[in-house]
């Protein structure tokens, strides 16, 4: 025991040997390393490092190199039972959503987190490695900033149509350069100019004087005066168009262009703008004589209209830039129309489309259409976004808006029953199958997202619901007995079905064929394997859909997406093409058959000549994806000419084509050598155009082929001498330097209809 004594006498002195010795080191002088280097920290003792020394006091007296390549330990908050209870909690989770998964140790759960498609955290987080993820994510941005024809840069995504397109190209040994035309020019640039030096005349066309400038000019000194040929093209537009893109409502259109012939000074600019981009676009599917002066002069009023029309908060505003934007989209301008797109959701926000609530207390008929532009405004941006892979103004349509009536908007003789809830239900799925991929690191294998809980293979399951869940009369099945005008409508909507299939899972399918062509094998995913095979499933799904469109007459070359699902389906048949030949498949399938079929397809529409731009484009590409498979076959002869080769097979297929034509060079065209004055709407360059004999020339009207690669998209690219060309000169591309030996087409096909009830 201690004596009292001593006891009562040591606290004191333990309290002046402390003040006394105290070991703390003022902070104004403490010298302590940041990180201690790896021989101190195995001895578990403090480093000491004087300032500006590369090496410690101890690793200096012992001869030893002093480095640091330890991370510092981090400091874990929480007592160890909360963190074990939180593991256990975690272990159970994944035990019930996967049964059969293997918890124990961290690389198996790393496998199945691999085999779900789940992203996980990097392991080193240094600084270095953030440096460098940033430095690389730089560096994927620069690879989407392409160039356009203004001198500038267009962001394109990593999941785009033109990304997968390269990736298709280089798999089978035919990659593209990166040095191409991207988008057209400034469509004002030029065509302003020539309205006069009055900028009130450009900025205010509402406010002049001169209201007559901005008119029509058959309708110039003729007020009150009915047109037979404006007449026809209104017939044609909304009996063969807006079904497709539901945009105008006839009545309030046709009631608003009666007030117009009485009184052409009081009018509405948004709906001049909407009236003449209905001209302009229905032109093309209803032959009707107007002088071309007249056609120039649509255009010009349009964007004289359009400044106007942009600071315009209305319903017809969002019309009006709808309307011009499709044009600019088949113009070769299809950067105009993702601008004029998002300026129309700006505007739709802002009157509130996107809310049912907002339209109370207006007539049954706005409510109605105010919630069919909403849906149609959405379908046409996210179809945008599919071939872009850009952010979409319209995040979710949102369950705040509901679907149209189609009896009250008077659209019911166009539909089936209930086909637009089904309809827009579909965009929907759209708009879930553009955000899927991008949850995934650009980075990452085209395996991590198909897995059974990656969001793309939840957007699968969600479309096959939406499949299996669809009303017998609006089945594929009945497509054969439906009334002949439902036949186009019940077409599109499981076109639009397989398109989105496609979308959500190409990669995939780019990714299988990419193993078997590296690798020799298939993939042992078989996740991916089974994506892969949907893709394919609708590719081939989509393609008789397009070819029965065509043998019912009612495929549409002209306006809308019969031409990019077309392109989109023959994409697909390529890729399958080279999975069953790493298979050993026979030579002739039904997946070449259709390819061939669906080349023949393009090359028949290409030869019309009302057939716009952009689109004309799309189809050309789809007879060079038919001779890369045929350049596949003949690797063997590399000095045939791979354009000869794929007009033997497209003759010589054992399945022939709907509608066969004997032509001596289906890959080449007639350029005209002289010059009448062809002109293509928002397009300043050179015109170049043909006659083909089986479109006879009306009076007063040019029946001009316009030159409608004057513009270039985003696809602008061929294969055959690819490693020869400057993908910025569109001349060696489509000019007559590529084709020396000039062919006129033989039959040719019909054109479209004459307007009239289906």
């Amino acid at each position: 025991m201690i004596p009292a004594s001593q006891a009562s006498a040591s606290p004191v002195a333990a309290t002046s040997s402390n003040a006394t010795h105290s070991r703390r080191v003022p902070l104004d002088k403490r010298k302590r390393t940041e990180t201690s280097c790896d021989k101190c920290k195995s001895r578990k003792q403090k480093c000491r490092k004087e300032p500006g020394q590369e090496s410690c006091k101890y690793c200096t007296l012992h001869h030893i190199q002093c480095q640091t390549t330890q991370p510092r330990k981090k400091r874990l908050y929480g007592s160890v039972e909360g963190l074990g209870t939180r593991i256990a909690l975690l272990e159970s989770l994944v035990k019930g959503l996967v049964p059969e998964a293997d918890v124990s140790n961290v690389e198996s759960l790393r496998q199945l987190a691999h085999s779900l498609g789940i992203p996980l955290p990097d392991t080193h987080l240094g600084e270095a490695n953030g440096e460098a993820e940033s430095s690389d994510k730089e560096g994927e941005d620069a690879m989407s900033l392409l160039p356009d024809q203004q001198g500038q840069v267009q962001y394109i995504g990593p999941a785009s149509s033109l990304a997968f397109h390269f990736k298709l190209r280089t798999l089978v040994g035919r990659g593209a350069k990166r040095e191409f035309t991207l988008f057209g020019k400034n469509a004002a640039e030029q065509e302003l100019n020539r309205g006069g030096n009055d900028p009130h005349a450009l900025s205010t066309p509402a406010a002049t004087s001169n209201v007559r400038e901005h008119l029509p000019i058959e309708h110039h000194n003729l007020p009150g005066t009915r047109s037979p040929g404006f007449e026809s093209l209104i017939s044609a537009f909304f009996e063969r168009i807006n079904p497709d893109v539901p945009v105008l409502h006839e009545a309030s259109f046709r009631e608003a262009y009666e007030a117009w012939l009485v009184n052409h000074d009081n009018f509405d600019p948004a709906w001049l703008c909407s009236f003449l981009c209905v001209l302009l676009l229905a032109r093309r599917v209803a032959r009707v004589t107007f002088p071309e002066e007249q056609e120039k002069v649509w255009w010009r009023r349009v964007q004289t209209l359009l400044p106007v029309v942009i600071f315009t908060t209305s319903v017809t505003a969002v019309q009006a830039l709808m309307l011009a934007a499709i044009h600019l989209h088949n113009t070769n301008h299809r950067d105009a129309c993702w601008n004029l797109t998002g300026t129309a959701v700006r505007i739709a926000y802002a009157i509130g489309l996107h809310q049912d609530k907002a339209s109370a207390g207006q007539t049954p008929v706005s409510r109605e259409l105010r919630k069919q532009l909403w849906w149609t405004l959405y379908s046409l941006e996210q179809a945008q976004v599919t071939s872009y892979d850009r952010p979409g103004a319209i995040e979710h349509p949102g369950p705040k808006i509901g679907c149209p009536n189609e009896k009250i908007l008077g659209m019911a003789s166009y539909y089936p029953l209930d086909y637009r809830k089904w309809m827009n239900r579909l965009m929907g799925h759209m708009g879930s199958a553009c955000r899927a991929p991008k949850t995934v690191k650009q980075h990452a294998s085209e395996e991590s997202y198909v897995g059974p809980l990656s969001p793309a293979a939840a957007v699968l399951r969600d479309l096959q619901r939406w499949m299996d869940s669809l009303p017998r009369h609006l089945r594929i099945e009945t497509i054969d007995s439906s009334l002949q005008i439902f036949q186009r409508p019940l077409s599109l909507l499981h076109a639009w079905y397989h398109y989105i299939v496609i979308v959500l899972c190409r990669a995939a399918l780019l990714a299988r064929a990419s193993i078997l062509s590296k690798e020799g094998h298939d993939s042992t995913n078989p996740a991916l394997i089974a994506m892969a095979n949907s893709c394919s499933e609708s590719g081939q799904d989509l393609a008789r859909i397009l070819l029965r469109l065509d043998a019912f007459g009612k495929f549409d070359p002209f306006t809308t997406c019969d031409v990019w699902f077309t392109l989109a389906s023959s994409s697909v048949l390529v890729l399958d093409l080279v999975c069953m030949n790493k298979f050993a498949s026979p030579s002739v399938c039904e997946s070449r058959i259709l390819l061939s079929q669906l080349a023949d397809l393009a090359q028949r529409q290409r030869r019309n000549p009302y057939m716009p731009g952009t689109l004309e484009k799309f189809a050309s590409i789809i007879p060079e994806l038919h001779s890369m498979v045929d350049a596949l076959d003949s690797a063997a002869t590399p000095a045939e000419d791979p354009i000869v080769k794929a007009v033997e097979t497209v003759a010589g297929v054992s399945c022939p084509p709907p509608q066969p034509h004997h032509d001596p060079g289906p890959y080449q065209y007639l350029q005209s050598s002289t010059h009448t004055g062809g002109y293509m709407f928002a397009d300043n360059m050179q015109d170049h155009y043909q006659h083909d004999p089986a479109y006879p020339v009306l009076a007063g009207y040019s029946n001009a082929r316009f030159d409608r690669a004057t513009q270039s998209h985003f696809m602008d690219f061929t294969i055959n001498n690819i490693h020869d060309w400057n993908w910025g000169d569109l001349s060696n591309i489509l000019g007559t330097e590529a084709v020396p030996n000039m062919h006129t087409h033989g039959q040719a096909p019909p054109g479209p209809p004459p307007v009239g009830p289906s």
